[in-house]
Protein backbone atom coordinates (compact mmCIF):
# COMPACT_ATOMS: atom_id res chain seq x y z
CA UNK A 1 0.00 0.00 0.00
CA UNK A 2 1.31 3.53 -0.58
CA UNK A 3 2.91 5.56 2.29
CA UNK A 4 -0.29 8.13 2.49
CA UNK A 5 0.44 10.93 4.26
CA UNK A 6 -1.83 11.14 7.10
CA UNK A 7 -4.97 14.00 7.05
CA UNK A 8 -3.13 16.13 9.57
CA UNK A 9 0.50 15.68 8.13
CA UNK A 10 1.08 17.78 4.78
CA UNK A 11 2.96 16.13 1.83
CA UNK A 12 6.24 16.16 0.65
CA UNK A 13 5.35 18.18 -2.05
CA UNK A 14 2.80 21.10 -0.14
CA UNK A 15 5.76 20.86 2.64
CA UNK A 16 8.48 21.78 -0.35
CA UNK A 17 5.87 24.45 -1.59
CA UNK A 18 6.09 25.89 2.04
CA UNK A 19 9.45 25.83 2.48
CA UNK A 20 10.42 27.18 -0.75
CA UNK A 21 7.51 30.49 -0.72
CA UNK A 22 8.85 30.76 3.22
CA UNK A 23 12.30 32.89 2.08
CA UNK A 24 10.14 34.69 -0.44
CA UNK A 25 7.53 35.71 2.30
CA UNK A 26 10.30 36.70 4.87
CA UNK A 27 11.42 39.08 2.11
CA UNK A 28 8.01 40.64 1.83
CA UNK A 29 7.49 41.05 5.66
CA UNK A 30 11.36 42.70 5.47
CA UNK A 31 10.43 44.86 2.94
CA UNK A 32 6.89 45.88 4.32
CA UNK A 33 8.49 46.89 7.49
CA UNK A 34 11.63 48.70 5.98
CA UNK A 35 9.36 50.86 4.83
CA UNK A 36 6.79 51.06 7.50
CA UNK A 37 10.08 52.49 9.74
CA UNK A 38 10.61 55.50 7.19
CA UNK A 39 13.69 56.29 9.22
CA UNK A 40 17.62 56.51 8.39
CA UNK A 41 18.79 54.84 11.85
CA UNK A 42 22.04 55.78 12.10
CA UNK A 43 24.87 53.02 13.47
CA UNK A 44 25.72 53.24 17.26
CA UNK A 45 29.50 54.59 17.58
CA UNK A 46 31.53 54.15 20.28
CA UNK A 47 35.22 54.91 19.13
CA UNK A 48 33.83 58.32 17.55
CA UNK A 49 34.66 59.80 14.17
CA UNK A 50 37.77 58.39 12.19
CA UNK A 51 39.56 59.21 8.93
CA UNK A 52 38.94 56.07 7.33
CA UNK A 53 35.30 56.17 8.04
CA UNK A 54 33.03 58.54 5.64
CA UNK A 55 30.24 60.45 7.44
CA UNK A 56 26.86 61.35 6.28
CA UNK A 57 24.37 59.69 4.24
CA UNK A 58 25.59 57.63 0.93
CA UNK A 59 25.62 59.23 -2.50
CA UNK A 60 23.04 57.31 -5.43
CA UNK A 61 24.48 56.65 -7.93
CA UNK A 62 21.80 56.32 -11.00
CA UNK A 63 23.73 57.92 -14.41
CA UNK A 64 26.46 56.65 -16.24
CA UNK A 65 28.22 60.90 -15.35
CA UNK A 66 28.24 59.68 -11.54
CA UNK A 67 29.25 56.59 -12.11
CA UNK A 68 32.39 57.67 -14.17
CA UNK A 69 33.09 60.32 -11.44
CA UNK A 70 33.00 57.99 -8.53
CA UNK A 71 35.00 55.06 -10.50
CA UNK A 72 37.53 58.55 -10.91
CA UNK A 73 37.36 58.62 -7.05
CA UNK A 74 37.99 55.00 -6.43
CA UNK A 75 40.79 54.45 -8.65
CA UNK A 76 42.68 57.63 -7.50
CA UNK A 77 42.26 56.17 -3.65
CA UNK A 78 43.83 52.86 -4.43
CA UNK A 79 41.70 51.19 -1.89
CA UNK A 80 37.66 51.29 -1.54
CA UNK A 81 34.67 48.53 -0.57
CA UNK A 82 32.22 46.84 -2.25
CA UNK A 83 29.10 45.05 -1.49
CA UNK A 84 26.15 43.98 -2.97
CA UNK A 85 22.64 43.58 -2.59
CA UNK A 86 20.54 40.75 -5.06
CA UNK A 87 18.01 38.48 -4.86
CA UNK A 88 18.95 34.67 -5.57
CA UNK A 89 16.30 32.25 -4.88
CA UNK A 90 14.10 33.38 -7.86
CA UNK A 91 16.20 33.27 -10.87
CA UNK A 92 19.11 30.92 -12.18
CA UNK A 93 21.49 33.56 -11.77
CA UNK A 94 21.00 36.23 -9.23
CA UNK A 95 19.42 39.62 -9.57
CA UNK A 96 22.04 42.29 -8.89
CA UNK A 97 19.91 45.00 -7.52
CA UNK A 98 22.29 47.50 -5.06
CA UNK A 99 25.77 47.73 -5.75
CA UNK A 100 27.69 49.59 -2.72
CA UNK A 101 31.29 51.07 -2.51
CA UNK A 102 33.27 53.19 0.00
CA UNK A 103 36.72 54.95 0.03
CA UNK A 104 37.92 56.87 3.12
CA UNK A 105 35.87 59.95 2.23
CA UNK A 106 32.88 58.60 -0.08
CA UNK A 107 30.39 56.34 0.43
CA UNK A 108 28.03 55.07 -2.91
CA UNK A 109 25.28 53.55 -3.86
CA UNK A 110 25.04 52.31 -7.70
CA UNK A 111 21.42 51.23 -8.88
CA UNK A 112 22.13 48.77 -11.54
CA UNK A 113 18.22 49.14 -12.12
CA UNK A 114 18.40 52.52 -13.48
CA UNK A 115 19.65 51.49 -16.44
CA UNK A 116 23.43 52.11 -15.84
CA UNK A 117 26.29 50.05 -17.36
CA UNK A 118 28.25 48.10 -14.97
CA UNK A 119 31.21 46.82 -17.43
CA UNK A 120 33.47 49.76 -16.50
CA UNK A 121 32.75 48.53 -12.94
CA UNK A 122 34.06 45.45 -13.17
CA UNK A 123 36.62 46.67 -14.91
CA UNK A 124 37.60 48.24 -12.46
CA UNK A 125 37.55 45.56 -10.04
CA UNK A 126 39.95 43.17 -12.03
CA UNK A 127 42.69 46.42 -12.01
CA UNK A 128 45.73 45.27 -9.93
CA UNK A 129 46.67 48.42 -8.70
CA UNK A 130 43.15 48.97 -6.51
CA UNK A 131 43.05 47.20 -3.92
CA UNK A 132 39.00 46.00 -3.20
CA UNK A 133 37.92 45.06 0.75
CA UNK A 134 35.07 42.79 0.82
CA UNK A 135 33.31 40.75 3.59
CA UNK A 136 32.36 37.04 2.74
CA UNK A 137 32.98 38.60 -0.97
CA UNK A 138 32.11 34.84 -2.98
CA UNK A 139 28.78 36.10 -4.08
CA UNK A 140 29.80 39.35 -5.18
CA UNK A 141 32.85 38.52 -7.24
CA UNK A 142 30.52 35.97 -9.14
CA UNK A 143 29.13 38.37 -11.27
CA UNK A 144 32.69 40.17 -12.18
CA UNK A 145 33.53 36.02 -13.58
CA UNK A 146 30.31 36.05 -14.98
CA UNK A 147 30.36 39.38 -17.17
CA UNK A 148 33.82 39.38 -17.99
CA UNK A 149 34.85 35.84 -17.85
CA UNK A 150 37.81 36.49 -15.15
CA UNK A 151 38.00 37.14 -11.69
CA UNK A 152 39.04 40.10 -9.89
CA UNK A 153 42.46 40.81 -8.40
CA UNK A 154 43.87 42.76 -5.40
CA UNK A 155 40.97 41.16 -3.01
CA UNK A 156 40.74 41.49 0.76
CA UNK A 157 37.83 39.68 2.09
CA UNK A 158 37.59 40.96 6.13
CA UNK A 159 36.26 37.48 6.63
CA UNK A 160 39.00 35.20 5.83
CA UNK A 161 41.32 37.80 7.01
CA UNK A 162 39.94 37.57 10.94
CA UNK A 163 40.33 33.51 10.94
CA UNK A 164 44.03 34.57 10.46
CA UNK A 165 43.85 37.16 13.13
CA UNK A 166 43.03 34.99 15.74
CA UNK A 167 39.09 36.08 15.80
CA UNK A 168 36.43 33.34 14.63
CA UNK A 169 35.94 32.07 10.80
CA UNK A 170 33.33 32.01 9.79
CA UNK A 171 32.56 36.04 11.75
CA UNK A 172 29.78 38.33 10.43
CA UNK A 173 30.04 41.83 9.57
CA UNK A 174 28.30 43.24 12.32
CA UNK A 175 30.44 41.27 14.82
CA UNK A 176 33.54 42.49 13.30
CA UNK A 177 32.66 46.06 12.93
CA UNK A 178 31.16 45.91 16.44
CA UNK A 179 34.61 44.16 17.48
CA UNK A 180 37.09 46.26 15.70
CA UNK A 181 35.42 49.76 14.47
CA UNK A 182 33.35 49.87 17.80
CA UNK A 183 30.15 50.51 15.63
CA UNK A 184 26.84 48.64 16.13
CA UNK A 185 25.21 48.40 12.86
CA UNK A 186 21.15 48.53 12.97
CA UNK A 187 18.62 46.11 12.01
CA UNK A 188 19.92 43.53 9.03
CA UNK A 189 17.85 43.80 6.00
CA UNK A 190 19.05 41.17 3.80
CA UNK A 191 16.05 39.87 3.46
CA UNK A 192 14.33 42.36 1.93
CA UNK A 193 12.81 43.38 -1.61
CA UNK A 194 16.11 45.49 -3.02
CA UNK A 195 14.63 45.35 -6.43
CA UNK A 196 11.62 47.69 -5.72
CA UNK A 197 11.83 51.47 -5.84
CA UNK A 198 12.15 53.80 -4.31
CA UNK A 199 14.39 52.46 -1.55
CA UNK A 200 13.65 53.58 2.23
CA UNK A 201 15.42 55.82 4.14
CA UNK A 202 16.11 52.18 6.42
CA UNK A 203 17.30 50.65 3.21
CA UNK A 204 20.05 53.21 2.16
CA UNK A 205 21.13 53.47 5.80
CA UNK A 206 21.77 49.95 6.20
CA UNK A 207 23.31 48.98 2.48
CA UNK A 208 25.54 51.95 2.89
CA UNK A 209 26.88 51.14 6.52
CA UNK A 210 27.83 47.39 4.93
CA UNK A 211 30.35 49.29 3.07
CA UNK A 212 30.90 51.76 5.20
CA UNK A 213 33.47 50.51 8.26
CA UNK A 214 35.15 48.79 5.43
CA UNK A 215 38.10 50.35 5.16
CA UNK A 216 38.81 51.02 8.65
CA UNK A 217 38.05 46.82 9.43
CA UNK A 218 40.72 46.40 6.47
CA UNK A 219 43.28 48.02 8.91
CA UNK A 220 42.88 47.19 12.21
CA UNK A 221 42.95 43.59 10.66
CA UNK A 222 46.35 44.30 8.32
CA UNK A 223 48.07 45.09 11.64
CA UNK A 224 46.91 42.06 13.33
CA UNK A 225 48.47 39.98 9.91
CA UNK A 226 51.89 41.41 10.54
CA UNK A 227 52.40 41.37 13.34
CA UNK A 228 51.07 37.55 13.35
CA UNK A 229 53.30 36.63 9.90
CA UNK A 230 49.84 36.18 8.46
CA UNK A 231 49.98 38.83 5.90
CA UNK A 232 51.20 36.97 2.66
CA UNK A 233 48.59 33.83 4.04
CA UNK A 234 45.93 36.01 4.00
CA UNK A 235 46.81 37.08 0.29
CA UNK A 236 46.92 33.56 -0.73
CA UNK A 237 43.81 32.56 0.43
CA UNK A 238 41.94 35.79 -0.82
CA UNK A 239 43.66 35.46 -4.16
CA UNK A 240 42.17 31.90 -4.23
CA UNK A 241 39.09 33.08 -3.92
CA UNK A 242 39.23 34.53 -7.24
CA UNK A 243 39.59 31.45 -9.38
CA UNK A 244 37.42 31.88 -12.25
CA UNK A 245 36.82 27.69 -11.70
CA UNK A 246 35.02 28.11 -8.63
CA UNK A 247 31.95 29.91 -10.27
CA UNK A 248 29.58 28.68 -12.47
CA UNK A 249 28.60 25.18 -13.02
CA UNK A 250 31.18 22.82 -12.69
CA UNK A 251 29.90 19.33 -13.36
CA UNK A 252 32.89 17.20 -12.33
CA UNK A 253 32.10 19.17 -8.76
CA UNK A 254 28.53 20.20 -8.16
CA UNK A 255 27.32 16.59 -7.72
CA UNK A 256 29.11 16.45 -5.11
CA UNK A 257 27.58 19.10 -3.50
CA UNK A 258 24.04 17.49 -3.46
CA UNK A 259 22.48 16.83 -0.39
CA UNK A 260 23.00 12.87 0.19
CA UNK A 261 25.94 12.15 -2.15
CA UNK A 262 28.02 10.70 0.21
CA UNK A 263 25.70 7.57 0.49
CA UNK A 264 25.80 6.84 -2.79
CA UNK A 265 27.75 3.85 -4.04
CA UNK A 266 30.27 4.50 -7.62
CA UNK A 267 27.62 3.59 -10.33
CA UNK A 268 25.14 5.67 -8.49
CA UNK A 269 26.96 8.48 -7.93
CA UNK A 270 27.76 8.37 -12.09
CA UNK A 271 23.73 8.52 -12.41
CA UNK A 272 23.70 11.12 -10.09
CA UNK A 273 26.64 13.02 -12.33
CA UNK A 274 24.36 13.02 -15.03
CA UNK A 275 20.99 14.03 -13.57
CA UNK A 276 22.84 17.04 -11.87
CA UNK A 277 23.64 18.34 -15.28
CA UNK A 278 20.21 17.65 -17.16
CA UNK A 279 18.89 19.75 -13.55
CA UNK A 280 21.12 22.70 -14.13
CA UNK A 281 20.25 23.00 -18.19
CA UNK A 282 16.48 22.58 -17.28
CA UNK A 283 17.25 25.32 -14.62
CA UNK A 284 18.96 26.95 -16.81
CA UNK A 285 16.09 27.09 -19.90
CA UNK A 286 13.24 27.99 -17.42
CA UNK A 287 15.54 30.48 -15.60
CA UNK A 288 15.28 29.32 -11.55
CA UNK A 289 17.42 28.26 -9.46
CA UNK A 290 18.62 24.77 -9.77
CA UNK A 291 17.31 23.46 -6.10
CA UNK A 292 14.04 25.50 -7.10
CA UNK A 293 13.65 23.05 -10.51
CA UNK A 294 13.47 20.22 -8.76
CA UNK A 295 15.02 19.35 -5.06
CA UNK A 296 18.46 17.63 -4.00
CA UNK A 297 16.22 14.96 -2.35
CA UNK A 298 14.25 13.91 -5.49
CA UNK A 299 17.86 13.92 -7.17
CA UNK A 300 19.19 11.58 -4.72
CA UNK A 301 16.20 9.52 -5.14
CA UNK A 302 16.52 9.16 -8.93
CA UNK A 303 19.92 8.12 -8.73
CA UNK A 304 19.81 5.81 -5.87
CA UNK A 305 16.98 3.85 -7.81
CA UNK A 306 17.52 4.48 -11.37
CA UNK A 307 14.31 4.89 -13.81
CA UNK A 308 14.89 3.07 -17.07
CA UNK A 309 11.92 4.03 -18.19
CA UNK A 310 9.52 6.75 -18.75
CA UNK A 311 6.43 4.89 -17.40
CA UNK A 312 8.29 4.04 -14.00
CA UNK A 313 8.84 8.45 -13.05
CA UNK A 314 5.10 8.55 -12.11
CA UNK A 315 6.32 6.86 -9.17
CA UNK A 316 8.57 8.53 -8.03
CA UNK A 317 7.47 10.65 -4.93
CA UNK A 318 8.20 14.41 -4.89
CA UNK A 319 9.10 14.64 -9.18
CA UNK A 320 6.65 17.44 -10.25
CA UNK A 321 4.59 16.27 -12.77
CA UNK A 322 5.35 19.16 -15.14
CA UNK A 323 8.64 18.16 -14.89
CA UNK A 324 7.95 14.83 -15.76
CA UNK A 325 6.03 15.60 -18.71
CA UNK A 326 8.13 17.96 -20.28
CA UNK A 327 11.99 16.12 -19.20
CA UNK A 328 10.75 12.62 -18.72
CA UNK A 329 12.67 10.82 -21.74
CA UNK A 330 15.70 13.47 -20.44
CA UNK A 331 15.67 12.30 -16.99
CA UNK A 332 15.67 8.56 -18.63
CA UNK A 333 18.71 9.54 -21.25
CA UNK A 334 20.33 11.06 -18.32
CA UNK A 335 20.28 7.86 -15.80
CA UNK A 336 21.02 5.28 -18.94
CA UNK A 337 24.25 7.81 -19.46
CA UNK A 338 25.29 6.70 -15.81
CA UNK A 339 24.55 3.24 -15.56
CA UNK A 340 26.29 2.59 -19.12
CA UNK A 341 29.37 4.37 -17.79
CA UNK A 342 32.76 2.10 -17.58
CA UNK A 343 33.68 1.06 -14.58
CA UNK A 344 37.28 2.07 -14.69
CA UNK A 345 35.56 6.12 -15.11
CA UNK A 346 33.70 5.74 -12.16
CA UNK A 347 33.55 8.48 -9.11
CA UNK A 348 34.66 7.11 -5.66
CA UNK A 349 32.69 6.06 -3.50
CA UNK A 350 32.98 9.02 -0.54
CA UNK A 351 31.11 6.39 2.50
CA UNK A 352 34.33 5.18 3.85
CA UNK A 353 34.12 4.56 7.29
CA UNK A 354 37.03 3.92 9.41
CA UNK A 355 37.59 1.54 12.54
CA UNK A 356 36.98 2.97 16.16
CA UNK A 357 40.82 2.77 16.53
CA UNK A 358 41.51 4.71 13.70
CA UNK A 359 39.05 6.83 13.94
CA UNK A 360 40.31 7.75 17.69
CA UNK A 361 43.40 8.83 16.17
CA UNK A 362 42.20 10.28 13.20
CA UNK A 363 40.32 12.50 15.48
CA UNK A 364 43.55 12.75 17.78
CA UNK A 365 45.47 14.27 14.89
CA UNK A 366 42.84 17.01 13.99
CA UNK A 367 42.96 17.55 17.92
CA UNK A 368 46.64 18.56 17.59
CA UNK A 369 46.29 20.44 14.32
CA UNK A 370 43.70 22.34 16.18
CA UNK A 371 46.06 23.25 18.82
CA UNK A 372 48.64 24.93 16.63
CA UNK A 373 46.04 26.38 14.73
CA UNK A 374 44.77 28.42 18.08
CA UNK A 375 48.43 28.49 19.11
CA UNK A 376 49.01 30.49 15.98
CA UNK A 377 45.66 32.73 15.56
CA UNK A 378 44.43 30.59 13.26
CA UNK A 379 40.97 29.38 13.28
CA UNK A 380 40.66 25.85 12.13
CA UNK A 381 37.86 26.19 10.03
CA UNK A 382 39.51 28.17 7.84
CA UNK A 383 42.63 25.78 7.38
CA UNK A 384 39.87 22.60 6.94
CA UNK A 385 37.22 20.41 7.95
CA UNK A 386 37.20 17.40 9.96
CA UNK A 387 36.75 15.45 6.98
CA UNK A 388 39.95 17.39 5.24
CA UNK A 389 41.77 15.91 8.36
CA UNK A 390 40.73 12.96 8.37
CA UNK A 391 41.57 12.31 4.74
CA UNK A 392 44.96 13.38 5.08
CA UNK A 393 45.41 11.27 8.54
CA UNK A 394 44.98 8.56 6.12
CA UNK A 395 47.07 9.68 3.16
CA UNK A 396 49.33 9.65 6.10
CA UNK A 397 48.51 6.03 7.01
CA UNK A 398 48.63 4.81 3.42
CA UNK A 399 52.50 5.76 3.32
CA UNK A 400 51.49 8.47 0.66
CA UNK A 401 54.45 10.04 -0.85
CA UNK A 402 55.33 14.10 -1.37
CA UNK A 403 53.25 14.26 -4.60
CA UNK A 404 50.34 12.61 -3.42
CA UNK A 405 50.49 14.47 0.05
CA UNK A 406 49.88 17.54 -2.91
CA UNK A 407 45.87 16.00 -3.57
CA UNK A 408 44.96 17.25 0.32
CA UNK A 409 44.19 20.24 0.76
CA UNK A 410 46.37 20.90 4.23
CA UNK A 411 49.74 20.34 1.91
CA UNK A 412 48.77 23.06 -0.40
CA UNK A 413 49.16 26.36 -0.47
CA UNK A 414 49.91 28.59 2.99
CA UNK A 415 48.44 25.36 4.59
CA UNK A 416 50.76 23.36 4.06
CA UNK A 417 53.47 25.90 6.47
CA UNK A 418 51.17 26.12 8.75
CA UNK A 419 49.57 22.74 9.55
CA UNK A 420 50.55 20.23 7.22
CA UNK A 421 53.93 20.31 7.18
CA UNK A 422 54.01 20.08 11.09
CA UNK A 423 51.17 17.12 11.37
CA UNK A 424 53.33 15.00 8.82
CA UNK A 425 56.57 16.20 11.02
CA UNK A 426 54.57 15.26 14.19
CA UNK A 427 53.68 11.76 12.78
CA UNK A 428 56.66 10.90 11.30
CA UNK A 429 58.94 11.64 14.94
CA UNK A 430 61.00 14.09 13.63
CA UNK A 431 59.03 16.92 15.87
CA UNK A 432 56.97 17.41 19.06
CA UNK A 433 54.92 20.22 20.68
CA UNK A 434 54.24 21.38 23.46
CA UNK A 435 51.66 24.03 24.90
CA UNK A 436 51.12 26.92 26.98
CA UNK A 437 48.17 28.36 28.46
CA UNK A 438 49.45 32.43 29.17
CA UNK A 439 47.27 35.68 29.02
CA UNK A 440 44.37 34.14 27.49
CA UNK A 441 45.95 32.50 25.24
CA UNK A 442 47.49 29.28 23.84
CA UNK A 443 50.93 29.52 23.12
CA UNK A 444 53.68 26.90 20.93
CA UNK A 445 55.75 25.94 24.05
Amino acid sequence: MADVPKPHEPSRSRRAGRIAHSRVDHRARAHEEAHAEGVEPAASESFGPHPLVPAGPAELIVSHEQLRDLLGHLREAGSFAYDSEFIGELTYHPKLCLVQVASARRVALIDPLAGIDLHPFWELLCEPSVEKILHAGQQDIEPVVRHLGRGPVNLFDTQIAAGLAGLPYPVSLSKLVNELAGAKLGKGLTFTHWDQRPLSGMQLRYAADDVRYLPRVRAELGQRLEKLGHAEWAGQECAAQCDPSLYGFNPDAQYLRVRGAGSLQPRNLAVLRELTIWRDSGARKHDVPPRTFLRDEVLIDLARSPVKKVEQLAKVRGLPRPVEAADGPAIVEATARGLDLASPDLPAARDFEPLPAEKFRSDALCNLAQCLCAARGIDPALVGSRQDFSEFYHLLQAGASSDDLQTSKLFSGWRKEAVGQPLLDAVNGKRSFSFKWSEGTLHIG
